[in-house]
């Protein structure tokens, strides 16, 4: 029997809502320009989530004092 790890889970469903997403997008009677806007939206705003989490919780190096403004 297959023991699936959470991170696995996670990479799973990730690949399917991408796929699915990826899939409606590429059938949508619309404008090329606008297709791609659209299309890549969701990546653009995963990516400043990511950022903007790794930022607000990381963890100064050793020795170093962490400046807040």
């Amino acid at each position: 029997m297959l023991i699936f790890k959470p991170k696995q889970l996670n990479w799973a469903m990730f690949f399917l809502l991408g796929f699915g997403y990826f899939s409606v997008m590429s059938h949508l009677e619309i404008n090329y320009f606008l297709k791609n806007l659209i299309a890549i939206a969701p990546i653009q705003v995963a990516a400043i989530i990511y950022v903007t989490y790794r930022r607000w919780n990381c963890q100064p190096p050793v020795g170093e004092l962490k400046i807040k403004n």
